[in-house]
C-alpha cells in the first residue's frame, strides 16, 4: 500500500517502509548536507548505516563537516540510485557521538556494509583513535513516510 504526502505543490506516492529500509541496506553513499557559518551549503558523500531509526556517518574532527555540526546540528541527507532513478531525501538533527568504544558496533555496521575486512575490536578502536573519528548520529526529522522519495513502486 503508498502512502501519500503532500508537498507545497505536489503529492508524491511513499514507497512502503519495507522497501526503503531494503534501499537504505544497500552499500551506497548518502550525500550530508550542512550549512556552513557564512550560510552556503557544505555537502559531502559518505557511507552510512541505517539501523532503522538513525542515520550513522563517520567522520574526522578535522574535516568541515565536524565544525558545521558542533555549531548547527540541521542537516539533510539525499540518498540516491543513480542508475536506477531512486532517491530519497531527509532532513535530520546531528547528534556527534565521541565516545568511540560506546559507538563501536556502529563503526564497525558502516564497515561491514560497505565490504570492509572485519577488525577485532582492539584494532578498529586504535584506527578510529588515530583518525581522531567521530559519529555523527542523524536522527530524522519524521518518519520514513514523511521522507521525499522518488522512483519507488
Amino acid at each position: 500500500m503508498l502512502v501519500l504526502r503532500r508537498a507545497a505543490d505536489n503529492v508524491a506516492p511513499m514507497p512502503p517502509d519495507d522497501s526503503i529500509a531494503a534501499f537504505l541496506a544497500e552499500p551506497r553513499n548518502a550525500v550530508v548536507v550542512g550549512t556552513r557559518a557564512d550560510g552556503r551549503p557544505h555537502a559531502t558523500p559518505n557511507w552510512f548505516y541505517w539501523d532503522g531509526a538513525r542515520f550513522y556517518v563517520s567522520t574526522t574532527r578535522d574535516r568541515v563537516k565536524y565544525r558545521i555540526f558542533t555549531r548547527d546540528p540541521r542537516a539533510q541527507l539525499l540518498v540516491d540510485d543513480c542508475t536506477g532513478f531512486r532517491y530519497l531525501m531527509v532532513y535530520g538533527t546531528v547528534d556527534i557521538r565521541e565516545d568511540l568504544a560506546a559507538e563501536l558496533p556502529r563503526f564497525r555496521a558502516i564497515r561491514e556494509k560497505h565490504g570492509r575486512p572485519a577488525q577485532s575490536d582492539e584494532e578498529l578502536l586504535a584506527g578510529l583513535e588515530a583518525e581522531q573519528r567521530v559519529l555523527l548520529a542523524i536522527t530524522p526529522d519524521g518518519p520514513p513516510s514523511s521522507w521525499n522519495a522518488r522512483g519507488f513502486s
